[in-house]
């Protein structure tokens, strides 16, 4: 069943909201029938005692578009969007009932070519970015360099929209429910996991063959196609985020200068938080919170336009993507955004480099909330993406969640916030990234010493500010934590869940936003 994000409300039509509000309590979601059987579960009567409704519509980080062919780039190629039902369980006039609402989960994996082979030639002997402290075994450390020299998962995006459901006689909301422990637990989790769990938030998950109108996925092929179908159906499968919270020793660094903001992690020695709330805008005494583990709530909004935002949460993490050995450090980032009767839970992780190599990190970069523009579904993907593009705010949006992967020169500039292009910037940008990238124990070292001098005499060189001379260049993953994003703006009636103008169309809003073809 897809997704009817704005059906008309006229004879016979039972809305979302409607249906939640006739439940009378959340106790439970899962995995459960469709809204057509529910209708029948509760029929008229109940539905008649409607307040208001509720929609959601398909969202997604814009990929660039054609921004997508640098040599310095690296982009996103395999996509999955996943139809979560939703199910609300309590009573109404003595009976249980249950209601179903529908998410939706769109997941992009970004795969490198050979991602060794621009990073330094040496290695860490003693890579020990694990909290527990012990450390890689040879073996171990033989295998992850393998994995990592071939074509490894570095980043993982996803956006999770759900309605922005309240229900009669409660005071909780799904927005109260869905904290960042419960959103994680739930993106990591297997799917066959949540059919029977118990909680006050679980939403069933799809399973590969069990219902193919519940996933879609897209792949991007070297000649710049992509789609999904015959055997490429057949192998879909369910994204799967898998993130411990806890697994890294690394800590959270962050610089600001202007609108503009650079996050990046640094050794544990340095004693910076694991966690952090990061702000839009701000200075450095007033925001950023430090955090231990991941908190129990967002954080309060600030209202952009139509939207509400949280800060940005960010957290140095471990990861492991499939095929992978063991886990990988890396900097998760997630924020909550309610816009109209939705919430999108729009964020990912990107490989942390400044764990892994030497004289490399990964920085995440912003200077602005987070854009969200609607589209509507058509044949013209060029048009799509010129409607798309046309309400960023800021020139780095073009980009969209493409990174960034070299050295911090001229050519950089293009993706960094635009306050960190003069002044002061190139030096505060330098600091930071030679921070991450330094090995050996930085707390040896003074305290805000920026002179990129590796703990064996090794000088760090960064070419916006070091120029050309003696020196290893600072490699950099740099990736936008403000990047764009797009969602379907349904017609009305919406067929299916790619709310296309007509029951037999394609999807095509994702591949017009990666500027692939559709097939």
């Amino acid at each position: 069943m897809g997704v009817n994000s704005r059906q008309l409300g006229g004879a016979g039509t039972i809305r979302r909201r409607e249906l939640l509000a006739a439940a009378g309590a959340v106790g439970m979601a899962g995995l459960s029938g469709c809204i057509g059987d529910i209708r029948g579960r509760l029929g008229d009567e109940v539905a008649g005692r409607v307040v208001s409704a509720t929609v959601a519509s398909p969202s997604f980080f814009y990929a660039g578009g054609e921004n997508r062919t640098g040599e310095r780039q690296q982009v996103e190629a395999e996509y999955t969007m996943e139809f979560v039902p939703i199910v609300a369980r309590g009573e109404f006039e003595g009976v249980s009932r249950s209601v179903e609402l529908e998410g939706i989960y769109t997941d992009s994996k970004m795969a490198a070519q050979d991602y060794n082979s621009s990073r330094s030639n040496r290695p860490r002997t003693d890579i020990d970015f694990d909290s527990d402290g012990d450390g890689l075994d040879d073996g171990t450390m033989e295998r992850l360099f393998e994995y990592l020299a071939a074509e490894p998962t570095v980043a993982q995006r996803f956006v999770v929209v759900v309605p922005d459901a309240s229900v009669t006689g409660r005071e909780e909301s799904l927005a109260d429910v869905l904290t960042p422990e419960i959103l994680l637990d739930q993106l990591s989790a297997e799917p066959t996991r949540l059919a029977n769990d118990e909680g006050m938030f679980v939403w069933g998950r799809a399973t590969a063959g069990a219902d193919d109108d519940r996933l879609e996925c897209w792949h991007a092929d070297s000649d710049g196609a992509g789609g999904a179908s015959g055997d490429e159906k057949a192998a879909c499968r369910p994204a799967h985020l898998d993130v411990d919270t806890g697994g890294s020793s690394r800590g959270v660094a962050v610089e600001r200068m202007g609108a503009g903001v650079v996050v990046s992690t640094v050794a544990g020695e340095e004693k910076e938080p694991s966690w952090r709330f990061v702000a839009d805008s701000g200075d450095g005494d007033s925001d950023d919170d430090g955090l231990s583990t991941v908190p129990s709530n967002w954080g309060g909004e600030t209202t952009v336009g139509r939207a509400a935002m949280t800060p940005w949460l960010v957290g140095a993490v471990t990861v492991q993507p499939p095929g992978c050995p063991c886990p990988l450090p890396a900097l998760f980032h997630a924020r909550r955004i309610r816009r109209g009767d939705q919430l999108l839970y729009v964020g990912g992780w990107h490989l942390d480099d400044g764990a892994l190599y030497e004289n490399s990190a990964t920085m995440l970069v912003a200077d602005g909330p987070t854009d969200v523009v609607e589209v509507e579904h058509g044949d013209d993907l060029a048009a799509m993406r010129t409607a798309a593009e046309s309400g960023f705010t800021r020139e780095r949006g073009r980009f969209g969640s493409v990174s960034y992967d070299g050295a911090l020169d001229r050519e950089s500039l293009a993706y960094l916030p635009r306050d960190f292009h003069e002044g002061e910037g190139p030096q505060r940008l330098a600091a930071i990234s030679k921070r991450s990238a330094r090995t050996g124990r930085a707390a040896e070292k003074p305290q805000g010493s920026d002179d990129g001098q590796q703990d064996g005499g090794e000088r760090l060189r960064v070419p916006l500010v070091d120029g050309e001379g003696e020196g290893t260049v600072v490699q950099s993953f740099v990736a936008a934590l403000d990047a764009p994003v797009v969602q379907v703006d349904a017609a009305e009636p919406c067929h299916n869940g790619c709310c296309c103008p007509s029951k037999d169309c394609t999807c095509n809003w994702l591949p017009a936003m990666n500027g692939q073809l559709p097939r």
